[in-house]
C-alpha cells in the first residue's frame, strides 16, 4: 500500500493520473490495484495493490526503480508512505 496527502488543487489531476496508469501494461503478477480516498480526510489517498505471490512483489521491489504508484505520488510532490502486508486470512466476497 502506498499512501500520501494530495493538495486540494491537485485532487482531480491526481485521480486522472491514476486513470492513465490503467492504460499502461500491468506489471507481471499484478492481480488488482485500487485507488482509495480517505472518507475522514479527503486529501489522503492510498493505492492498494494485490500481487499474485510474495516472490513477484520482491522481484519488482528488487529491480531498483520506483513503482508506478510511488511515482504517481511523487509527481504531485508527495513523499508517500509505503507499507507491505501479507494476506493471512480472508472471507468470501459479498454476493447479492
Amino acid at each position: 500500500m502506498v499512501k500520501g496527502k494530495i493538495a486540494d488543487e491537485d485532487i482531480n489531476a491526481f485521480e486522472e493520473a491514476y486513470d492513465s496508469i490503467k492504460e499502461e501494461p500491468a506489471p507481471e503478477g499484478l492481480v488488482a490495484s485500487y485507488l482509495l480516498k480517505d472518507m475522514i480526510d479527503p486529501n489522503i489517498y492510498k493505492v492498494e495493490t494485490v500481487w499474485a505471490n510474495p516472490e513477484t512483489l520482491k522481484k519488482i521491489m528488487g529491480e531498483g526503480s520506483a513503482s508506478a504508484d510511488i511515482k504517481l505520488f511523487e509527481k504531485f510532490d508527495t513523499d508517500p508512505t509505503v507499507e507491505i502486508y501479507e494476506v493471512r486470512n480472508n472471507f468470501p466476497q459479498y454476493e447479492e
